[in-house]
């Protein structure tokens, strides 16, 4: 069961869900910090936890050293920029076959809840940037 959020938490779920950058949580921070000046650090941090447990928002997994956030929570899959480290949501759904699914779960030991797919390589704005 979902828990009422509190003001705090309610205006990070705001920020999270207008960015469509996947925003780590110090950018979440400083963006909340500018309608609610107050707002602490460790707050934030306890608002995206209680925001990810209750399945408002998506945790993306640590990328150098900071997890990044989606407000899109239905299941899609990404791209991410090798150079300047851009999360990109795919526009169209790759589909892999289930069995294939549970067999790389075996393997590694696991018992399947979801997958998402990712791919890596240059960004646009990278690749216009060396040419």
């Amino acid at each position: 069961m979902k828990e009422k959020l509190t003001s705090n938490a309610q205006a990070v779920l705001e920020i999270v869900r207008e960015s469509h950058n996947h925003p780590t949580a110090l950018e979440i921070y400083e963006a909340v910090k500018r309608v609610r000046p107050h707002v602490g650090l460790a707050s934030v941090y306890r608002s995206l936890h209680q925001l990810t447990e209750q399945r408002y928002i998506n945790e993306l997994g640590r990328s150098d050293e900071s997890c990044r956030y989606d407000g899109n929570i239905s299941r899609h899959d990404h791209a991410i920029c090798t150079n300047c480290g851009a999360l990109i949501d795919l526009p169209i759904e790759i589909v892999l076959p289930e069995e294939d699914l549970q067999v790389a779960a075996q393997a590694a030991g696991i018992e399947l809840g979801s997958y998402e797919v990712r791919l890596y390589g240059r960004c646009s704005s990278c690749q216009k940037r060396n040419e």
